[in-house]
């Protein structure tokens, strides 16, 4: 059973009726007003706050290689007016695909950077003296 079963991997972006899949009217509205409910949620805020763990380019590092926008399971990164490419924090979901991938370590996902995640490591195995 779906919990949310309007709702795309996408926040914000929601699916009802035929485009989910065929099925009879009544419960093809069922769908759209849920659907609906679901939007409306989302619109009443004044401010839409994002999680903490999404990506950032460094923009000198960027070689515009375009590995980001192809590998991003979500459509985030693009290539802005600068020549760089440059991530819409609102939609990055914190995957960490494009920060994998970037061959020019131009892009890092927040709160996730290459030194925290040595100084985890280094910590985990750090053997102590007894």
């Amino acid at each position: 059973m779906k919990l949310r079963p309007v709702d795309l991997a996408t926040e914000g972006m929601y699916l009802c009726g035929l485009a989910h899949s065929p099925k009879p009217l009544d419960e093809s509205l069922s769908q759209a007003a849920a659907a609906v409910s679901r939007a409306c949620t989302l619109l009443s805020h004044d401010t839409v706050s994002v999680g903490g763990m999404v990506a950032a380019v460094e923009g000198e590092k960027c070689a515009v290689c375009l590995t980001c926008v192809r590998v991003c399971p979500y459509d985030v990164p693009f290539i802005n007016e600068e020549g760089v490419a440059q991530i819409d924090a609102a939609k990055c979901q914190g995957c960490g695909s494009c920060a994998a991938e970037c061959p020019g370590k131009a892009i890092q996902l927040q709160h996730c950077e290459d030194e925290e995640i040595i100084a985890k490591a280094s910590a985990l195995f750090k053997v102590e003296a007894v």
